[in-house]
């Protein structure tokens, strides 16, 4: 049987939880979103262009988000709550997988759009469509990654797995 502890910083996981619901709703609406726009726009580098810019402005709430995160979970671990040690990996993997997808590949595929425009041709259409799928394709990996763990964060931090956790 579990039974439910009391937690010594209930505005703390409170704060910890809120941010943890907003960050999974909010990845999980951007990627509903940049779908819709695939399926809205008929021009794919068009619709390209607009989701990986919105995937950009909205990495800034998320990695602030995460990063509130990451600072109080580790403050309150090193103040004794260790049951909070299960929701490091999961956040600093959503870190890496932000920072890599808005500073790393879609300034990247920008730069092959511009120069495929440059010369003339939709980036589909250039030599470098091969390198732009590569780079699109690691870009969806990485915000399947995005979901999956910010959805692991979230239910980690739910009051009955907290609770479980802690009785163990």
């Amino acid at each position: 049987m579990v039974e439910a502890t009391q937690t010594h910083h209930p505005l703390a996981y409170r704060l910890l939880r809120l941010i943890a619901y907003l960050l999974a709703g909010g990845i999980l609406a951007q990627a509903f979103s940049c779908g819709l726009i695939y399926f809205l726009i008929y021009d794919s580098q068009a619709a390209g262009m607009l989701a990986h810019m919105m995937i950009q402005h909205l990495s800034y709430f998320f990695l602030g988000g995460i990063f509130v995160i990451i600072s109080v979970s580790n403050i309150l671990i090193k103040r004794g709550v260790s049951h909070l040690r299960v929701i490091r990996f999961p956040s600093l993997t959503v870190f890496l997988a932000i920072a890599t997808t808005s500073f790393l590949l879609i300034p990247r595929m920008d730069y092959l759009r511009e120069t495929a425009l440059i010369d003339g041709m939709p980036v589909l259409l250039s030599p470098f469509a091969n390198y732009f799928a590569i780079l699109n394709a690691i870009t969806l990996l990485l915000l399947t990654t995005q979901i999956i763990f910010s959805a692991i964060i979230a239910w980690r931090l739910s009051d009955t797995q907290l609770t479980q956790v802690a009785s163990n």
